[in-house]
């Protein structure tokens, strides 16, 4: 009698899981808030989505840019990318030689190098 009772309830929960899952995803995303911030919680607080959805976003120009976008207006997430930046010597060769490209910019970073080479030597 138990069994029968188990499999008729678990029956029934495959038929609710059938149905509530039969929606479009994309739909029942953008038309049910709710929904949304339950499947986009989902992915923010599971590391492997969040980095795959991150990898979806940087695979297009257009996601890229939007997410470059949002990246550079958000102050906190500049500092701490620059930071990032700090403390690689390939990254800052990098910014360097990309900045240096740009005669206004090279002149610039000449005359930081310059400061910082007249206040080393003061000391």
């Amino acid at each position: 009698m138990k069994r029968g009772v188990l499999m008729v309830v678990f029956a029934g929960l495959c038929v609710t899981l059938v149905l509530g899952c039969g929606g479009d995803l994309g739909k029942m995303m953008t038309s049910n808030p709710e929904a949304r911030d339950r499947i986009m919680s989902a992915i923010t607080s599971n590391q492997g989505l969040a980095s795959s959805m991150l990898d979806k976003f940087m695979a297009s120009d257009s996601t890229r840019a939007m997410v470059m976008d949002k990246l550079m207006g958000n102050s906190d997430a500049v500092q701490a990318m620059m930071a990032n930046i700090a403390k690689n010597q390939t990254m800052i060769d990098g910014v360097i030689n990309l900045a240096v490209q740009d005669s206004a910019m090279k002149n610039h970073v000449m005359t930081l190098f310059k400061g910082m080479e007249m206040a080393s030597a003061k000391k």
